[in-house]
């Protein structure tokens, strides 16, 4: 990277969806989409960003990336020093009206080459200030370390309604259920039955991205009714399902710039 540019900006669009193997760049990377899903992976953990999320990766973190569907959006390589204050790790921001704007006024700039010139250097410096001082919980999952747990827990994000409880689970993997207990909150601070509720509702968020009807989404993911799996998104998220699409859609699209 050249010495008088702290970022590189690229504007991004395929038509197919994609899958990165793991791999690692000594650049931070902020991404977002504005149409499409992205499902960001770790040894630690998942992170799933819809259209109105801020992704973050630290530099030189082994990562792997796949896309569900035709997406569109940005992606910003920015230099170590100038990403101090963002995470040591992956993270997925929510957008706010002001980080919007300094996003359209970045990928608005003309300029002959892709490094940003001073100007949108400042830029850059803002839209990470707001990003370091931003509350919004991520949206991930942590993963255990353990073998036999990261088995398990693979099994249960990728399909969440697997119907098997934490004695089956147990017997399954070959640990008594007290010590499958004690080490999975260890691993990902969070109980099973906390795990698995996220899970659920992070599932859930990938198929609501790709437009599946709630309905479909509440069964899918392991909810005996749309009522209850409406208010288990409410309490986690803040928002109901609806609202909280109608925001980062409305977020993701203002000023859209064709890629």
């Amino acid at each position: 990277m050249a010495d008088e540019a702290p970022a590189r900006l690229w504007i991004t669009a395929y038509k197919a969806p994609r899958v990165t193997g793991y791999h690692s760049h000594d650049t931070g990377q902020l991404f977002a989409l504005r149409e499409g899903l992205q499902v960001i992976e770790t040894p630690s953990g998942r992170w799933v960003q819809p259209p109105g999320w801020i992704g973050w990766i630290a530099p030189r973190c082994a990562h792997a990336a796949q896309s569900f569907g035709a997406t569109a959006g940005w992606s910003l390589h920015i230099d170590p020093a100038a990403a101090a204050a963002l995470p040591d790790g992956p993270h997925v921001f929510a957008v706010t009206p002001l980080m919007q704007a300094l996003v359209d006024r970045l990928t608005s700039l003309d300029a002959p080459e892709p490094l940003l010139e001073p100007r949108r250097a400042r830029l850059v410096a803002v839209l990470v200030d707001e990003l370091a001082a931003s509350g919004e919980a991520s949206l991930h999952l942590p993963m255990p370390q353990d073998r036999r747990l990261a088995s398990m827990a693979a099994a249960l994000a990728d399909d969440p309604a697997l119907p098997d409880g934490i004695d089956e689970w147990a017997d399954r993997i070959g640990m008594a259920r007290r010590t499958l207990t004690r080490r999975f909150a260890a691993e990902t601070g969070l109980s099973f039955a906390q795990w698995r509720q996220q899970a659920r509702l992070l599932k859930a968020v990938e198929l609501l991205s790709l437009r599946e009807p709630v309905t479909a989404v509440a069964l899918t993911v392991g909810y005996s009714s749309v009522s209850a799996f409406i208010e288990a998104f409410r309490k986690h998220f803040g928002r109901t399902p609806a609202r909280f699409f109608e925001e980062g859609v409305a977020l993701s699209q203002a000023k859209k710039k064709p890629a």
